[in-house]
């Protein structure tokens, strides 16, 4: 029916768009997980705690965005990095299972 090709018309293009989008998505993702993994490495180093030694104590940082130092800006993003691969693998094994 007309109908059908006309809402389906809809889906393909709609489809299309968002697996397009979603794939240059994963692909910037992908691009910067050694700076995503350098990141946490950095969050529970040595280095770290003493950088934030350094900002709570001196003036030496004022000049520059401390977030990588606060106390909960890497942990969230890392809890929501985690919560988004679940969410990745969820609808992926979805996806697949009724390919």
């Amino acid at each position: 029916m007309k109908e059908d090709v006309v809402r389906y018309e809809k889906v393909l293009n709609e489809t299309s768009e968002i697996v397009e989008k979603m794939n240059a998505l994963l692909d910037q993702l992908e691009a910067n997980s050694a700076d995503y993994n350098a990141l946490k490495d950095y969050y529970g180093s040595e280095e770290y705690m003493r950088d934030v030694d350094l900002s709570n104590e001196s003036d030496t940082y004022q000049d520059i965005p401390t977030g990588v130092l606060s106390e909960d800006g890497v942990y969230n993003l890392i809890a929501e990095q985690y919560a988004l691969n679940i969410r990745m693998l969820e609808i992926a094994t979805q996806q697949l299972k009724t390919h």
